[in-house]
C-alpha cells in the first residue's frame, strides 16, 4: 500500500512537471519525439501522431525528449532551430507547474481544514512573548526584517533561528491597530517539548475563499524560500548531507503521513498524502533550477548564455555535459538510496 501511494505522487509530481516542458515544445511547434515517465529499460509505450509516450522501469523522474535537444538537427520543428527565449520558457515550465501544482493543493487544504495565519490569537503567561510585550491580535509581519506572509514562515524562522543561534534575540515586528511595534524576544527552552519557544498560538482561517488563496501564494512562497535555504544550510555544512532523503525515504515518509492519518480518517490520511505532495512538488521545482548538469537550471544557464553572446554552446560539449551530470545523479541515488535504507535498519544512528 505504501509503495503505490508513492509511487501515485512521484508520478502525478513528474506528469506535472514534464507537462510543463512538453506543452511549451507544443505550443512553440518543436517535435517532441517521446514523454517519458521513469528512466531505465521501456515497460510499454503508446505512439501518438508523432509522439512517444512510454513508462519505463524506474519511476523516479521522467523527461521529455525534443528534437534536437542535444545536437543539431536540420529540421525547421527541431528545438536548436526554436528561437532562444522559447528554450527558456520550455525549460522554466516545469519547475514552474511544479510551483502551480502546490498552489492549487495548499488553496483546498487551507480552504477545506484551514492554515495558521500571521496574527496570534493567543500569548501564553510567563513566556518571552508576553514578557516582551506581544499580545494576542498582533499581526507579526517580519523576523528580523525578514517578512512574513503565513505562519508556516514565521515557525520554520523560529526552528532555523534555535537551530543556528543558542542565545540570540529574534527581532519581531507586529502590526496592532494599524501601528508597527518591534519586540526582542528571546526563546525559552520548554522541557515538555524539548524545544525552544516564544509562546504564541496562530489563528487559523478555515473556509474563506480569499485568505486560501492567499495562503496557496504565500505559502507556496514560503516554501520556496524554505526548501533554498535548506540547500544553503546543507552546502555550508549547517544541516547534514545524511538528511538528504531519496526514494525508499520517500516511500517510507509518505506510507507513514498516510497510515497516521488514516488511523484518525480516510480524509485524514488523503490530507496527509496531498500535503506531502505539494511538499515533494516544491522540492522538486526548486532543485531543478539548480544549475548543475543534466538539471533544468543547467540547461537554462546555456541558453541564457546564447541569448548573451547571440551563438550557442557546442552542442557536443553541451550534451558530453549534461551525460556527466546525469551519471554524477545517478550515483547520488544511489547514496542517498542506501542512507534511506541504513536510516530504516538502524534509526538514530
Amino acid at each position: 500500500m505504501n509503495l503505490i501511494l508513492a509511487l501515485i505522487v512521484l508520478t502525478i509530481v513528474i506528469l506535472v512537471h514534464e507537462f510543463g516542458h512538453f506543452i511549451v515544445c507544443k505550443l512553440s511547434g518543436v517535435l517532441v519525439e517521446e514523454f517519458a515517465i521513469g528512466f531505465g529499460p521501456k515497460l510499454f509505450s503508446i505512439k501518438g501522431k508523432e509522439t512517444e509516450y512510454s513508462v519505463r522501469a524506474f519511476l523516479i523522474g521522467g523527461y521529455v525528449k525534443p528534437l534536437g535537444e542535444d545536437q543539431e538537427v536540420d529540421h525547421p520543428r527541431a528545438l536548436n532551430n526554436a528561437k532562444v527565449y522559447k528554450r527558456i520558457l520550455m525549460v522554466l515550465m516545469g519547475p514552474v507547474m511544479n510551483f502551480v501544482l502546490a498552489i492549487i493543493i495548499m488553496m483546498g487544504i487551507g480552504y477545506f481544514i484551514g492554515f495558521g495565519t500571521n496574527t496570534i490569537s493567543k500569548v501564553e503567561p510567563n513566556m518571552p512573548a508576553y514578557e516582551a510585550g506581544i499580545r494576542s491580535g498582533d499581526r507579526i509581519v517580519a523576523l528580523d526584517k525578514n517578512r512574513v506572509y503565513v505562519w508556516d514562515q514565521v515557525s520554520f524562522y523560529l526552528a532555523v533561528h534555535n537551530m543556528l543561534y543558542k542565545d540570540r534575540e529574534v527581532e519581531i515586528k507586529v502590526l496592532r491597530d494599524g501601528k508597527e511595534y518591534i519586540f526582542r524576544v528571546m526563546p525559552k527552552y520548554d522541557p515538555n517539548t524539548k524545544t525552544k519557544r516564544i509562546g504564541v498560538a496562530s489563528k487559523i482561517s478555515r473556509k474563506n475563499l480569499f485568505d486560501s488563496i492567499y495562503y496557496g501564494i504565500f505559502g507556496t512562497y514560503a516554501e520556496i524560500k524554505e526548501t533554498i535555504y535548506s540547500v544553503v544550510l546543507m552546502i555550508t555544512g549547517k544541516v547534514s548531507g545524511s538528511e538528504i532523503m531519496g526514494p525508499v525515504g520517500m516511500v517510507k515518509t509518505i506510507g507513514e503521513a498516510a497510515n497516521a492519518g488514516f488511523k484518525q480518517s480516510v480524509l485524514s490520511g488523503l490530507l496527509n498524502v496531498l500535503w506531502l505532495m505539494q511538499l515533494i512538488s516544491v522540492n522538486l521545482g526548486v532543485i531543478n533550477l539548480i544549475p548543475f548538469p543534466a538539471l533544468d537550471g543547467s540547461r537554462l544557464v546555456f541558453y541564457l548564455y546564447e541569448a548573451v553572446a547571440r551563438k550557442p554552446f557546442n552542442r557536443e560539449k553541451e550534451a558530453l555535459i549534461h551525460t556527466i551530470g546525469f551519471v554524477l545523479l545517478l550515483f547520488l541515488l544511489v547514496i542517498v538510496t542506501f542512507n534511506d535504507i541504513k536510516n530504516i535498519i538502524m534509526p538514530g544512528r
